[in-house]
């Protein structure tokens, strides 16, 4: 193949977006001399940018609904780790009534 030949020739190499590009535009001559369409079996919708959306696995209410429960329970693993573990008391307790009664009376005369 000469330098130039390769510069001047009109076929792109297969597999190539202008490749794809051509033979689109091929096919669309082609139509349009025919008259005739292409068979299609189902009608693609007009693209809307505003409902171009894939379907969700979880909703987002679901996502909402973990995120709350996994944030109360690393509050009471926090509770339970910080008064059972660093306190030196019965981490159980921390659910106990008495035990934030205490805790808020501490607050307030402190």
């Amino acid at each position: 193949m000469e330098p130039n030949e390769k510069i001047h020739n009109k076929t792109n190499p297969p597999g190539t977006r202008k490749a794809a590009r051509d033979q689109r535009k091929a096919a669309q001559k082609a139509e349009r001399k025919t008259g005739k369409k292409r068979p299609t079996q189902e009608q693609k919708p007009l693209y809307n940018p505003f409902f171009a959306y894939k379907k969700r696995r979880f909703p987002i209410w679901q996502r909402l609904i973990a995120l709350i429960a996994l944030c109360c329970i690393a509050l009471a693993a926090g509770a339970m780790l910080g008064y059972g573990g660093f306190g030196h008391r019965n981490p159980f307790a921390v659910f106990a009534p008495d035990t934030w009664q205490h805790i808020f009376d501490f607050f307030r005369t402190h």
